[in-house]
């Protein structure tokens, strides 16, 4: 019995590591790199007359600008937010110059380069999109003098910042 036992274990195949496996790999947050070209601008919406504006909600001078993204993974969605001093307009800047009853108010163009788009409501997320294949994104804006009321002449200045969220 001992002798078929020792037969049994003698056939037993051996086991030796011939390879080993290490794995590696990097989880990564999709992201994309605000373009230098676009990251900090100075939209000029030039002069326009009193008489321009008709009544409250008229605008003048629409103005269009671009703010592209760079470096991003394909599929990553995008997410915006315009945070800024809101006038009583949730689309317009408060105007920190000298007229009065007059802000800027922001609007996503309809397309680069176009006057007319879709108002962005500020301190709001709005949905941009997905990244395609191209790893980048531009997303075309449109700025205008906006009539709040009873204007008076004077300067025009306003400041907003463009925050994005990926994932």
């Amino acid at each position: 019995m001992l002798l078929a036992a020792s037969a049994v274990m003698a056939a037993a195949p051996a086991f030796a590591a011939d390879a080993n496996l290490n794995f590696t790999g990097t989880i990564m947050q999709p992201s994309c790199t605000v373009d230098s070209a676009s990251a900090n601008q100075v939209v000029n919406l030039g002069s326009a007359p009193i008489m321009s504006f008709a009544s409250v909600g008229s605008t003048a001078n629409a103005t269009p600008f671009n703010v592209s993204l760079i470096s991003c993974s394909p599929g990553t969605v995008v997410t915006m937010t315009v945070a800024g001093t809101m006038d009583t307009v949730a689309s317009v800047l408060k105007n920190t110059g000298t007229a009065t009853q007059v802000g800027v108010q922001l609007l996503k163009a309809v397309s680069i380069g176009a006057t007319t788009g879709t108002p962005v409501t500020l301190n709001s997320a709005i949905a941009m999109g997905t990244v395609d294949s191209t790893y980048t994104m531009t997303i075309p804006f449109v700025a205008q003098f906006y009539e709040l009321g009873t204007l008076t002449a004077g300067s025009v200045a306003a400041t907003a910042t463009v925050n994005f969220t990926y994932n």
